[in-house]
């Protein structure tokens, strides 16, 4: 398993005309990350909880430290799907994971978990001994766009997400096209990541008119929308 990176990230929700004011920014400045196709790509997470929905609950607690999993994959492209495990502790977080196959995915998605019981990697076997210990399950379907920018120095990363959607019939995972409920109210959520330092004309470079902070989490919202 890959070392693990404690990284800063912030959250701000923004209205669309600011969207519209940072991405005109960004663009002419910033690179786009290696993920985007055009300005933007789709991003589809599958989320899973125990069935005391414990990952849940820690966030609307107010939890120092939490954790989730959930696999993911980009652009309708099944070709590469990755499990990750992303943990927030206090101020800080970071996430790990390790690629795995539409096959196994799909076995994910039905809970046969034994798919992954000769699992050779650190993560993979983690999450199966979760599953089989705390009873681990699909819960819901985050699907939404993402305009992201990268810079090297303090390994930063300004993303603007849009267009949410949630859904919880789980079996429409590999479905192409938006699925679910779309997140009322909320017209984008601009996310700024760094490691130990965010240089000054970055941040300089990210302020707009709405300053203030949110804990904005796509899984808690997503599990609100569909009545949890």
């Amino acid at each position: 398993m890959s070392e693990i990176c404690y990284r800063n990230e912030f959250k701000h929700e923004i209205s669309q005309k600011n969207k519209v004011v940072l991405t005109s920014r960004l663009r002419k400045v910033l690179k786009h990350d290696e993920n985007s196709v055009g300005n933007s790509y789709s991003i589809r997470s599958l989320y899973f909880d125990t069935i005391y929905d414990d990952a849940y609950w820690d966030k609307e607690d107010g939890r120092s430290y939490r954790e989730k999993f959930r696999i993911r994959y980009y652009n309708n492209d099944a070709s590469f799907i990755r499990l990750e495990k992303k943990v927030k502790d206090g101020a800080v977080g970071y996430k790990q994971s390790a690629c795995i196959t539409k096959e196994m995915a799909d076995q994910l998605i039905q809970k046969k978990y034994d798919c992954l019981a000769d699992a050779s990697h650190p993560l993979l076997q983690e999450f199966y001994a979760k599953c089989k210990s705390q009873c681990m399950e699909p819960k819901v379907i985050i699907t939404y766009e993402r305009e992201a920018f990268a810079y090297g120095p303090g390994n930063t990363r300004i993303t603007l997400d849009f267009d949410m959607h949630a859904s919880t019939q789980i079996s429409s995972f590999f479905h192409d096209g938006r699925i679910g409920i779309r997140e009322p109210g909320i017209d984008c959520v601009l996310e700024v990541k760094f490691d130990n330092y965010l240089p000054g004309w970055i941040q300089s470079l990210v302020q707009t008119e709405e300053t203030n902070s949110t804990s904005h989490s796509k899984y808690a919202i997503g599990r609100h929308l569909n009545q949890i």
